[in-house]
């Protein structure tokens, strides 16, 4: 398992297309789709507001060698932050903001 440094985009393999974009760290939208865009894995798709939350590793069942990313919403032991954007139909659209 690799390790990823604040502001990381963290590649994870799917079946299908991914239902959301990871990021370590917590960053806020802007700065968020701007690492995506930079790595061009958003492509057509629908992606949501950042939503800063928790991940841990675990392994699924008997084998050392699948590794899972658990969400959590907040910290913990083992936890560490993370910047989820959700796609397609699993999106949050995002929040106007009044000024």
């Amino acid at each position: 398992m690799s390790r990823y440094n604040d502001g990381d985009y963290m590649p994870l393999l799917w079946d299908g297309q991914p239902d959301a974009f990871y990021i370590k760290g917590h960053v806020n939208t802007e700065d968020g789709l701007a690492i995506l865009a930079d790595e061009d894995v958003i492509g057509d798709r629908k992606v949501g507001q950042a939503e800063q939350i928790y991940g841990r590793w675990s392994t699924e069942g008997d084998t050392e060698w699948v590794h899972t990313l658990r969400e959590y919403k907040s910290p913990g032991r083992g936890r560490f932050k993370i910047t989820v954007f959700r796609v397609g139909i699993f999106a949050k659209d995002f929040k106007s903001s009044k000024v």
